[in-house]
Order: C-alpha cells, then sequence, then structure tokens
C-alpha cells in the first residue's frame, strides 16, 4: 500500500506570478515617498513574512520520508507565495497617483502580455480602524473601463511594519473569460484560485491557504467540477518550532493529509492520512525524525510487521 502524492507536487503558480512581477517592473522611480506612502506600502505581506520555514539537513540521502516530504510541501507552499515578489517590488517605488486615503501604481503597460495594462490601488477602509483594502486589476489598453481584477486584498495593521492580520485572494475566471493570455503551467494546469488569510501580529505567526487549479487548462478546459483543492495551514514560534498542515483533495473525494511539526533544531513528526470515502479506507502513517533528519520512528497502519524504530524517541510537539 503506498500513498498518492500527485496533488503534493508542484503548483504551476509561478508562471502568473512572473508575469504580474515583470509588468510592475516597468514602473519608473521618481519622487520621495512620505509618511503616509509607508503606511499604504507596509499594508501589504512581504514574501518573507509568510513563507515557511524548517531546517534541513546538508546531507538528505537518509532524510526521513515524511520529512522529505514535509521538506517538498513547504517548497511548494512558498512557491505560491512567489507573487508576492509583486508587492515587494512595489515597495520599492512611490505611488503613481495619490488619492484622499488612497494610492495608485499604473496603468502602466504589462509587459508580460502586450495590449494589457495593469494597476494597483490601495485605499483605507473607513469601516475598520488601521484597515486597508488593495486591488491588482488588468485591462485591454485603451478599452476604458471596465478594470479586471485578478487580486484583491485586505489588511488590518496592529502595531509595527507589515504587523496586523490580512486576506488576499487570487482568481483568474474573470480575467479568462475576457481573453487574458495567461501563461500556463509545463503540465498544462491554469491556478484558478489561491485565498490567503495571515496573521502577523503576533507569534505564533499563521498562515492559511486554499488553492484550486485547473488541471487541464489549456486549449480552453476549465471544469470547475474537476479542480483539485490543496488546502495548507502553517504556524511559527519565534523560537523556529513550527507546524504546517497540508490536505490534498480531488474530484472525487479521495483526499491526502499531512501533519508535520518540528523544533528549532529540526527533530519532528510527521502523521499522513490517506482516506478514500468510495471505498471507507483510512489509513495512518507516522514518521519521526532526529535532528539529522533521520528517521528515529517509522509506523504503517496498513503493514504493521514493517514498524521501525522507538516511539519514545519522537519529540514532544504540542503546543502547535
Amino acid at each position: 500500500m503506498t500513498f498518492k502524492r500527485g496533488l503534493q507536487g508542484r503548483v504551476e503558480a509561478k508562471p502568473l506570478a512572473a508575469a504580474l512581477f515583470l509588468g510592475v517592473a516597468l514602473l519608473a522611480s521618481c519622487g520621495n515617498y512620505s509618511n503616509e506612502d509607508l503606511e499604504f506600502m507596509n499594508a501589504v505581506p512581504a514574501r518573507s513574512d509568510l513563507t515557511a520555514n524548517m531546517p534541513r539537513a546538508m546531507l538528505t540521502v537518509n532524510e526521513a520520508e515524511l520529512s522529505r516530504d514535509t521538506h517538498d510541501v513547504i517548497r511548494t507552499f512558498n512557491g505560491a507565495l512567489d507573487f508576492l515578489k509583486i508587492a515587494d517590488l512595489i515597495r520599492t517605488y512611490p505611488p503613481t497617483s495619490r488619492i484622499p486615503d488612497g494610492r495608485i501604481w499604473g496603468p502602466l503597460p504589462d509587459d508580460k502580455h502586450p495590449g494589457w495594462q495593469w494597476r494597483f490601488v490601495m485605499t483605507r477602509d473607513p469601516s475598520v480602524s488601521g484597515g486597508f483594502k488593495y486591488t491588482f486589476d488588468e485591462q485591454p489598453i485603451g478599452a476604458g473601463d471596465p478594470w479586471y481584477e485578478l487580486l484583491n486584498g485586505s489588511f488590518v495593521a496592529t502595531g509595527g511594519a507589515r504587523r496586523g492580520t490580512g486576506t488576499f485572494k487570487i482568481q483568474t475566471d474573470a480575467l479568462w473569460a475576457v481573453g487574458f493570455p495567461f501563461d500556463y503551467g509545463t503540465d498544462g494546469s491554469l491556478l484558478r484560485e489561491l485565498a490567503i488569510t495571515y496573521s502577523t501580529a503576533d507569534y505564533p505567526i499563521s498562515v492559511v491557504m486554499h488553492l484550486e487549479l485547473y488541471p487541464d487548462a489549456v486549449g480552453g478546459n476549465h471544469d470547475a467540477t474537476s479542480t483539485p483543492a490543496i488546502d495548507y495551514t502553517y504556524e511559527a514560534l519565534e523560537s523556529g518550532q513550527g507546524a504546517m498542515q497540508f490536505v490534498g483533495t480531488d474530484a472525487t473525494g479521495k483526499s491526502f493529509t499531512v501533519v508535520s511539526r518540528w523544533l528549532p533544531r529540526g527533530q519532528g513528526r510527521a502523521d499522513a492520512t490517506y482516506v478514500d470515502p468510495a471505498k471507507a479506507v483510512s489509513l495512518t502513517w507516522t514518521e519521526c525524525w532526529n535532528d539529522s533528519f533521520m528517521s528515529v520512528y517509522d509506523a504503517k497502519e496498513w503493514d504493521p510487521t514493517k514498524d521501525s524504530g522507538d516511539s519514545t524517541l519522537c519529540p514532544d510537539i504540542s503546543t502547535l
């Protein structure tokens, strides 16, 4: 019995991130920042605020299998955050225009997609103290209104640069419907939705991510009934202790869940569960590793004869 890991593979969201990043790179630097400009710019998270971090051994030939899988999940999770490089780049330039309780970057041509232009609009949210809202939009050059929203977000500041709670969401359906020339993944996939809720107000920092893909989008295949869903929850303490939960669910309802926890030096434990509701199957695999990421305990529910190691060597990581 082996777990199915298809949903655990690399998410091909990077072409979308690269397109946005190259478009923003056309922004010309001019003028000076005001203190209020900085307030707006710090209402968008930096990629480094939200990326997951788990120590890794220099030599991983003998790395515990679920430790290796956890590192793969973290790589995919962090890759899905690549679009935040846009925010990092925007923060290096003053806004194109200042409006009452708001700032606008653009509109400027989208260098990656000829014939299209982008803008980034941020405003204060009058209904929430310390609140901000923002959107990243695209439209055909010369078309006039409307703009088509690709990303929207919100942030409530609680003190300190980029400290607070926020959400943001990328959705591609509206732009796909009007012919925006998306760059598809190398496997033909297209990101349908990426929704994130996060808190950097205090420790533990937390990031909850929901991701949906059109798996075979090339040629106009955008069947919303067959999109696999992938969910992540990441938490981290200031000490470096962390936890990551991954849940992948396909269109038939089969799911693969991995809950991993680790200490600052790298010792950790992961519990992986495969569920097939149609066959009433639910199987769990537990593995623990030391600070060299070598397995110290390995137990597969479907084959106890292959259990190995000592469960007392599993670290106690109950705080996350």
